[in-house]
Protein backbone atom coordinates (compact mmCIF):
# COMPACT_ATOMS: atom_id res chain seq x y z
CA UNK A 1 0.00 0.00 0.00
CA UNK A 2 1.07 4.07 -0.66
CA UNK A 3 1.79 6.49 2.27
CA UNK A 4 -1.20 7.94 1.14
CA UNK A 5 -3.29 4.20 1.41
CA UNK A 6 -1.76 3.35 4.39
CA UNK A 7 -3.00 7.22 5.63
CA UNK A 8 -6.25 6.53 4.75
CA UNK A 9 -6.10 3.03 6.34
CA UNK A 10 -5.12 4.38 10.10
CA UNK A 11 -7.96 7.11 9.81
CA UNK A 12 -10.51 4.03 9.02
CA UNK A 13 -8.93 2.13 12.29
CA UNK A 14 -9.04 5.05 14.46
CA UNK A 15 -12.61 5.71 13.94
CA UNK A 16 -13.03 1.44 14.31
CA UNK A 17 -14.24 0.58 10.90
CA UNK A 18 -12.33 -2.10 10.23
CA UNK A 19 -11.84 -5.79 11.98
CA UNK A 20 -9.32 -8.74 11.37
CA UNK A 21 -11.28 -11.94 9.59
CA UNK A 22 -12.53 -13.33 12.82
CA UNK A 23 -14.25 -10.08 14.44
CA UNK A 24 -11.48 -8.48 16.19
CA UNK A 25 -11.17 -5.13 15.87
CA UNK A 26 -7.88 -3.59 14.40
CA UNK A 27 -6.13 -2.26 17.49
CA UNK A 28 -3.00 -1.21 15.76
CA UNK A 29 -1.57 1.46 13.55
CA UNK A 30 0.38 0.17 10.05
CA UNK A 31 3.05 1.45 8.72
CA UNK A 32 3.25 -1.18 5.97
CA UNK A 33 0.67 -3.37 4.20
CA UNK A 34 -0.58 -5.24 1.47
CA UNK A 35 -3.86 -5.23 -0.38
CA UNK A 36 -5.66 -7.34 -2.99
CA UNK A 37 -6.27 -6.03 -6.68
CA UNK A 38 -9.91 -5.59 -5.81
CA UNK A 39 -9.59 -3.54 -2.36
CA UNK A 40 -11.26 -6.09 -0.23
CA UNK A 41 -8.99 -7.54 1.79
CA UNK A 42 -5.92 -6.06 3.58
CA UNK A 43 -2.98 -8.23 5.00
CA UNK A 44 -0.69 -6.09 7.65
CA UNK A 45 3.35 -6.09 7.67
CA UNK A 46 4.23 -6.18 11.47
CA UNK A 47 7.96 -6.65 12.18
CA UNK A 48 8.67 -7.45 8.89
CA UNK A 49 6.41 -10.15 8.71
CA UNK A 50 3.81 -10.84 6.02
CA UNK A 51 0.70 -11.67 7.75
CA UNK A 52 -0.85 -13.42 5.06
CA UNK A 53 -2.87 -15.97 6.96
CA UNK A 54 -6.67 -15.95 6.42
CA UNK A 55 -7.07 -15.04 10.22
CA UNK A 56 -5.10 -11.68 9.73
CA UNK A 57 -6.81 -10.58 7.28
CA UNK A 58 -8.37 -6.79 7.46
CA UNK A 59 -12.03 -6.33 6.51
CA UNK A 60 -14.96 -4.44 6.76
CA UNK A 61 -17.60 -5.74 9.15
CA UNK A 62 -19.26 -7.11 7.00
CA UNK A 63 -17.06 -9.37 5.71
CA UNK A 64 -15.78 -11.00 9.31
CA UNK A 65 -16.16 -14.80 9.69
CA UNK A 66 -19.37 -14.16 11.12
CA UNK A 67 -20.91 -10.29 10.86
CA UNK A 68 -23.94 -11.25 12.39
CA UNK A 69 -22.15 -13.12 15.68
CA UNK A 70 -21.55 -10.95 18.72
CA UNK A 71 -17.40 -11.99 19.01
CA UNK A 72 -17.08 -12.09 22.77
CA UNK A 73 -14.32 -9.87 24.42
CA UNK A 74 -12.59 -13.22 25.48
CA UNK A 75 -12.27 -14.64 21.81
CA UNK A 76 -10.99 -10.67 21.17
CA UNK A 77 -8.69 -10.91 24.09
CA UNK A 78 -7.24 -14.79 22.39
CA UNK A 79 -6.74 -13.50 19.03
CA UNK A 80 -4.45 -10.31 20.03
CA UNK A 81 -2.40 -12.43 22.26
CA UNK A 82 -2.11 -15.55 19.62
CA UNK A 83 -0.86 -13.09 16.88
CA UNK A 84 1.12 -10.88 19.06
CA UNK A 85 -0.96 -7.79 18.38
CA UNK A 86 -1.34 -4.83 20.11
CA UNK A 87 -0.01 -3.87 23.74
CA UNK A 88 1.25 -6.61 26.11
CA UNK A 89 1.05 -9.33 23.60
CA UNK A 90 4.40 -11.17 23.15
CA UNK A 91 5.43 -13.65 21.05
CA UNK A 92 8.04 -15.89 23.03
CA UNK A 93 10.54 -16.88 20.62
CA UNK A 94 10.85 -21.19 20.80
CA UNK A 95 14.51 -22.70 21.04
CA UNK A 96 12.85 -25.57 19.20
CA UNK A 97 9.49 -26.12 18.08
CA UNK A 98 7.63 -29.27 16.52
CA UNK A 99 10.05 -31.54 14.80
CA UNK A 100 10.94 -29.48 12.12
CA UNK A 101 14.83 -30.13 10.96
CA UNK A 102 14.23 -34.22 10.32
CA UNK A 103 17.10 -34.83 8.27
CA UNK A 104 20.85 -34.34 8.36
CA UNK A 105 22.54 -31.30 6.68
CA UNK A 106 24.26 -33.96 4.55
CA UNK A 107 20.90 -34.72 3.33
CA UNK A 108 19.53 -31.62 2.65
CA UNK A 109 22.58 -30.64 0.51
CA UNK A 110 22.04 -33.76 -1.48
CA UNK A 111 18.37 -33.34 -2.20
CA UNK A 112 18.98 -29.69 -2.62
CA UNK A 113 20.65 -30.72 -5.86
CA UNK A 114 17.57 -31.68 -7.37
CA UNK A 115 16.28 -27.73 -7.23
CA UNK A 116 17.29 -25.31 -9.63
CA UNK A 117 20.10 -23.05 -9.88
CA UNK A 118 17.95 -19.33 -9.91
CA UNK A 119 14.83 -18.08 -10.73
CA UNK A 120 11.98 -15.70 -9.67
CA UNK A 121 10.97 -17.22 -6.23
CA UNK A 122 12.65 -19.68 -4.14
CA UNK A 123 10.34 -20.65 -0.89
CA UNK A 124 11.53 -22.64 2.20
CA UNK A 125 8.61 -23.98 4.34
CA UNK A 126 8.70 -24.28 8.31
CA UNK A 127 11.85 -25.00 10.28
CA UNK A 128 13.61 -23.13 13.05
CA UNK A 129 16.89 -24.47 11.92
CA UNK A 130 18.60 -21.13 10.20
CA UNK A 131 22.09 -23.44 8.61
CA UNK A 132 18.72 -25.61 6.54
CA UNK A 133 17.33 -22.47 4.85
CA UNK A 134 21.04 -21.41 4.39
CA UNK A 135 22.33 -24.44 2.79
CA UNK A 136 19.26 -24.54 0.42
CA UNK A 137 20.18 -21.51 -1.02
CA UNK A 138 24.19 -21.60 -1.15
CA UNK A 139 25.29 -21.34 -4.89
CA UNK A 140 21.64 -20.46 -5.52
CA UNK A 141 20.69 -17.15 -7.12
CA UNK A 142 16.76 -16.30 -6.83
CA UNK A 143 15.03 -12.51 -6.91
CA UNK A 144 13.51 -13.12 -4.36
CA UNK A 145 13.30 -15.28 -0.95
CA UNK A 146 10.47 -16.00 0.75
CA UNK A 147 10.30 -18.46 4.02
CA UNK A 148 6.94 -19.15 5.03
CA UNK A 149 5.79 -20.66 8.02
CA UNK A 150 2.48 -21.18 10.11
CA UNK A 151 3.88 -20.53 13.34
CA UNK A 152 4.65 -16.53 14.46
CA UNK A 153 7.10 -18.32 17.19
CA UNK A 154 8.87 -20.09 15.24
CA UNK A 155 9.05 -17.27 12.37
CA UNK A 156 10.36 -14.75 15.39
CA UNK A 157 13.13 -17.40 16.17
CA UNK A 158 14.79 -16.98 12.46
CA UNK A 159 13.69 -13.93 11.59
CA UNK A 160 17.15 -12.35 12.73
CA UNK A 161 19.31 -15.03 11.12
CA UNK A 162 18.18 -15.27 7.89
CA UNK A 163 19.53 -12.91 5.23
CA UNK A 164 18.12 -9.54 5.18
CA UNK A 165 16.26 -9.50 1.86
CA UNK A 166 14.49 -12.57 2.72
CA UNK A 167 10.96 -12.27 2.83
CA UNK A 168 8.77 -13.77 5.76
CA UNK A 169 5.38 -14.77 5.22
CA UNK A 170 2.97 -16.32 8.19
CA UNK A 171 0.58 -18.30 5.84
CA UNK A 172 -1.51 -21.52 5.42
CA UNK A 173 -0.53 -24.78 4.58
CA UNK A 174 -3.49 -24.69 1.78
CA UNK A 175 -3.26 -20.86 0.56
CA UNK A 176 -0.03 -20.17 -0.88
CA UNK A 177 0.84 -16.66 -1.62
CA UNK A 178 1.68 -16.85 -5.04
CA UNK A 179 0.49 -16.50 -8.39
CA UNK A 180 -0.15 -19.44 -10.89
CA UNK A 181 2.63 -20.84 -12.19
CA UNK A 182 5.55 -18.49 -10.19
CA UNK A 183 7.53 -20.50 -8.02
CA UNK A 184 10.09 -22.22 -9.52
CA UNK A 185 12.01 -24.00 -6.29
CA UNK A 186 10.18 -25.08 -2.98
CA UNK A 187 11.27 -26.75 -0.09
CA UNK A 188 8.93 -28.11 2.81
CA UNK A 189 10.04 -29.20 6.13
CA UNK A 190 6.46 -29.37 7.50
CA UNK A 191 5.01 -33.02 6.86
CA UNK A 192 2.22 -33.19 4.45
CA UNK A 193 0.58 -35.84 6.13
CA UNK A 194 0.49 -34.46 9.29
CA UNK A 195 -3.23 -32.69 8.10
CA UNK A 196 -6.17 -34.48 7.46
CA UNK A 197 -6.73 -35.43 4.15
CA UNK A 198 -8.76 -32.52 2.82
CA UNK A 199 -6.25 -30.53 3.74
CA UNK A 200 -3.05 -32.48 1.98
CA UNK A 201 -5.44 -32.49 -0.89
CA UNK A 202 -6.35 -28.83 -0.79
CA UNK A 203 -2.12 -28.15 0.03
CA UNK A 204 -1.14 -30.49 -3.14
CA UNK A 205 -3.25 -28.24 -5.41
CA UNK A 206 -2.09 -24.97 -4.43
CA UNK A 207 1.75 -26.77 -4.89
CA UNK A 208 0.67 -27.50 -8.17
CA UNK A 209 -1.32 -24.34 -9.10
CA UNK A 210 1.92 -22.29 -7.88
CA UNK A 211 4.60 -23.77 -9.43
CA UNK A 212 6.08 -23.57 -12.59
CA UNK A 213 5.82 -25.83 -15.35
CA UNK A 214 9.78 -26.98 -14.92
CA UNK A 215 9.54 -25.88 -11.01
CA UNK A 216 10.37 -28.16 -8.01
CA UNK A 217 9.18 -29.09 -5.10
CA UNK A 218 10.81 -31.03 -2.35
CA UNK A 219 7.88 -32.11 0.51
CA UNK A 220 8.81 -34.67 3.35
CA UNK A 221 6.53 -36.48 4.88
CA UNK A 222 5.85 -39.04 7.79
CA UNK A 223 5.71 -42.64 6.29
CA UNK A 224 4.27 -43.89 9.73
CA UNK A 225 1.17 -42.24 8.30
CA UNK A 226 -1.30 -42.59 5.47
CA UNK A 227 -0.19 -40.07 2.63
CA UNK A 228 -3.33 -38.98 0.74
CA UNK A 229 -1.11 -36.16 -1.54
CA UNK A 230 0.50 -39.26 -3.09
CA UNK A 231 -2.41 -40.76 -4.11
CA UNK A 232 -2.85 -37.34 -5.91
CA UNK A 233 0.01 -37.40 -7.64
CA UNK A 234 -0.22 -40.85 -9.16
CA UNK A 235 -3.95 -39.86 -10.33
CA UNK A 236 -1.87 -36.72 -12.34
CA UNK A 237 0.72 -39.08 -13.58
CA UNK A 238 -1.68 -41.44 -15.01
CA UNK A 239 -3.94 -38.62 -16.66
CA UNK A 240 -0.72 -37.15 -18.00
CA UNK A 241 0.29 -40.62 -19.68
CA UNK A 242 -3.17 -41.11 -21.14
CA UNK A 243 -3.74 -37.84 -22.24
CA UNK A 244 -0.36 -38.70 -24.04
CA UNK A 245 -1.64 -41.84 -25.61
CA UNK A 246 -4.77 -40.47 -26.75
CA UNK A 247 -3.87 -37.00 -27.84
CA UNK A 248 0.12 -36.71 -28.50
CA UNK A 249 0.50 -34.02 -29.82
CA UNK A 250 -0.52 -31.87 -26.92
CA UNK A 251 2.55 -31.29 -24.98
CA UNK A 252 1.34 -30.93 -21.17
CA UNK A 253 4.04 -30.46 -18.57
CA UNK A 254 3.97 -30.49 -15.16
CA UNK A 255 6.05 -29.37 -12.35
CA UNK A 256 8.22 -31.89 -10.77
CA UNK A 257 7.18 -32.56 -7.00
CA UNK A 258 9.34 -35.21 -4.71
CA UNK A 259 8.17 -36.64 -1.75
CA UNK A 260 10.71 -37.85 0.90
CA UNK A 261 9.91 -40.16 3.65
CA UNK A 262 11.03 -39.58 7.09
CA UNK A 263 11.08 -42.31 9.41
CA UNK A 264 9.83 -40.36 12.59
CA UNK A 265 11.11 -42.96 14.61
CA UNK A 266 14.76 -42.38 14.33
CA UNK A 267 14.42 -39.26 12.97
CA UNK A 268 16.33 -40.06 9.78
CA UNK A 269 15.38 -41.43 6.22
CA UNK A 270 14.71 -44.37 5.62
CA UNK A 271 17.48 -46.58 4.12
CA UNK A 272 16.16 -47.14 0.86
CA UNK A 273 16.72 -44.51 -0.93
CA UNK A 274 15.09 -40.99 -2.28
CA UNK A 275 14.09 -42.17 -5.59
CA UNK A 276 12.88 -45.79 -4.72
CA UNK A 277 10.56 -44.10 -1.95
CA UNK A 278 9.62 -40.91 -3.60
CA UNK A 279 6.87 -40.82 -6.32
CA UNK A 280 7.93 -37.92 -8.70
CA UNK A 281 6.91 -36.49 -12.38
Amino acid sequence: MTEKELVSLNAQIKHGDLFFYPGAPVNIELTAALVTSNQTYIYPIINNISYLQRNTAIVSKNRTANHLRRVSPKEIAQFYKTYGIGEGNFIEKPSKELNSNPISQEKITQLARLLPKGGEYFMSVVTHDVDSIHNLTYGRSFKYYFHMDFSLSRLLAVKDELPRETILVLGDVDHLPFDDSSVEALFSFDYINNYEKDVQELAYEELKRCLKPDGVSIMLYDNSKPMHASSQLKSDQRSKKALAMIAPWKKVKLPNIFFYPINKETEAPESTGFFSQSIAW
